[in-house]
């Protein structure tokens, strides 16, 4: 863990997907394929606001080439590849992080998890990832809107388990949005007051 991590929680998200998929090769090969996340796709409400991956957003951990691991259901005990490995390979395109990743059949809970997805009983995806940059959003309709604007990938997890619904660190983040709201607020309140004494003074 660097420097930069140690004052940063990981934070973990799960996507449900219906594009993820096992790929047949003429070499037996064990391949499943589908996107960790797709751009702009608005999460369930995390308690007290939306969330949304922005296009980009992974762009500068790809390009570091820092050692990205797949699990399954976030456990680091349970690894079914690796980017150094080159049996976990991650791509940004126009739709969001796609991942192509070679199972060993020889690990006897890899090939497990190939049979669950293919028999479709294992669908969802989910990544571990520290915020980098971030932005929180009133949106018209009242509700609040944290965009992630950059993220380091650390893990990339294969699980049924929700790792969503609830994340402290972002509500940490929100708290503090909401904290600059209502100075913002009273700072604006102060301003109309002294006005209006300046005015009635004058």
């Amino acid at each position: 863990m660097n420097n930069k991590q140690k004052e940063m929680q990981l934070e973990e998200r799960q996507i449900d997907v219906t594009s993820l998929e096992v790929r047949a090769t003429g070499n037996d090969d064990y391949i499943l394929e589908g996107y960790i996340n797709k751009f702009n796709n608005r999460s369930y409400y995390l308690g007290a606001f939306y969330e949304e991956v922005q296009k980009g957003a992974f762009d500068r951990t790809l390009a570091d080439g820092h050692n990205i691991y797949a699990l399954k259901n976030h456990d680091d005990e349970l690894r079914l590849g690796s980017t150094h490995s080159g049996s976990l390979q991650l791509h940004a395109d126009d739709i969001g992080l796609k991942f192509s990743l070679k199972i060993n059949p020889e690990i006897s809970y890899a090939k497990d998890v190939y049979h669950l997805v293919k028999d479709g009983l294992l669908e969802n995806c989910s990544f571990g990832f520290y915020c980098i940059q971030d932005e929180i959003v009133r949106l018209s309709d009242g509700t609040d809107l944290r965009y992630l604007k950059e993220i380091e990938l650390v893990e990339v997890t294969l699980t049924n388990k929700p790792a969503y619904q609830s994340s402290q660190v972002a509500c940490r983040s929100y708290d503090e949005f909401k904290a600059k709201e209502l100075k913002k607020k009273q700072d604006e309140l102060k301003r109309k007051r002294l006005k209006l004494k300046l005015k009635y003074f004058n």
